[in-house]
């Protein structure tokens, strides 16, 4: 039996440094720890479903937990670093091949890297970059989440350190040389927390169309933080990096995502419709969503979901962000924002 009666609490600290999450610095992911609170009090023989599954927090600590759990997202690099979260593997055997890999570089052959991403790091940093980005096809999704984290972390590091692990602030005149190889195996020895057990899968897809994806009435809770309805580009910041390495076209990338003011309402309802699909006639449905600032009027996410979505809310939990990035843009806007809790229990509708 499914626990209808799920307690929500504020976490005095939701920095978790000694995990799996820290691989790649995703906007807007969920705190590990917050997730657990939920997640600990949840039955482990459920399918959990997180249809914005981002960089896939949620799925990988229900997964550790013994869950069957689906991520669903269509953000392809978002999906790569979920893959990677969940991918099993020897550590040993991954650094022993990437040993071997480097070694067999050479650095005396200069490899350009594309025009738009070079400014953002030594050139002798984006010559190895680009040496090794030759190999990414043979690693496996753990390699290739670390690979992506690394270039995120040595791009700070060319600049100085000048930006967050979040934002990137001005280019430095002066870049600093790093090692990308140290770089690389450090992200690979430093956040190798692989699941033993669990059943766990990632789909590169649309939550809009759902239901093509997942068989009617498979899900028993689905968990999940939408993506933010002020627009958040979960095309920009760092990712913009891996996506000019790459020689993406970020335009395509980001047409298929859900971050348009103007169709977000009419998007999500849609996703709400096709959630109803895939979810059992008694399913929970748990979203995590937050206050936002438009201009200066702050929209309180709880209320603009339970107002937008036809079954209302069984509840909204509401408390103020703790310990988070959150509050600094709260000080630096003059705002007091807070985040929700919504719970919707289809074996009352």
């Amino acid at each position: 039996m499914i626990d209808r009666e799920l307690t929500f609490r504020t976490l005095d600290n939701v920095s978790n440094p000694r995990s799996i999450h820290g691989i790649y610095p995703y906007r807007g992911k969920l705190s590990p720890l917050d997730a657990g609170q939920i997640l600990d009090q949840l039955p482990v023989h459920i399918t959990l479903l997180d249809p914005f599954c981002g960089s896939g927090t949620i799925v990988y600590e229900a997964a550790k937990r013994g869950m069957c759990a689906i991520g669903v997202d269509n953000n392809p690099i978002a999906v790569q670093i979920a893959r990677g979260k969940l991918c099993r593997f020897n550590i040993d055997e991954s650094l022993e091949r990437m040993r071997n890999v480097i070694k067999g570089i050479d650095l005396r052959k200069k490899i350009s890297m594309p025009e738009k991403a070079v400014v953002y790091f030594h050139p002798e940093t984006a010559n190895e970059i680009m040496h090794l980005l030759k190999f990414y096809h043979t690693f496996n999704d753990y390699e290739k989440a670390a690979f992506l984290g690394a270039i995120c972390l040595a791009a700070r590091a060319c600049n100085n350190f000048k930006w967050s692990s979040t934002q990137i602030g001005r280019l430095s005149d002066k870049k600093q040389y790093v090692n990308f190889f140290d770089k690389f195996m450090h992200k690979l020895i430093r956040h190798a927390y692989h699941i033993q057990s669990g059943k766990a899968r990632i789909i590169l897809g649309d939550t809009r169309e759902l239901s093509k994806l997942l068989p009617p009435k498979s899900v028993d809770v689905v968990y999940t933080s939408p993506p933010y309805f002020d627009a958040l580009d979960y095309t920009s910041y760092y990712t913009r990096i891996i996506h000019h390495i790459f020689e993406n076209d970020i335009s395509q990338v980001k047409a298929g995502l859900i971050q348009n003011r103007e169709t977000y309402e009419k998007d999500m309802i849609k996703c709400f419709d096709e959630i109803d699909k895939v979810t059992a006639d008694n399913a929970l449905i748990i979203f995590i969503v937050g206050d936002k600032k438009f201009g200066n009027t702050v929209i309180n996410g709880g209320q603009f979901f339970s107002s937008i979505i036809r079954h209302s809310p069984e509840r909204v939990i509401e408390r103020e962000y703790t310990k988070t990035a959150s509050k600094i843009w709260d000080k630096i806007n003059k705002t007091r924002r807070k985040e929700q809790i919504i719970v919707w229990d289809k074996s009352k509708w």
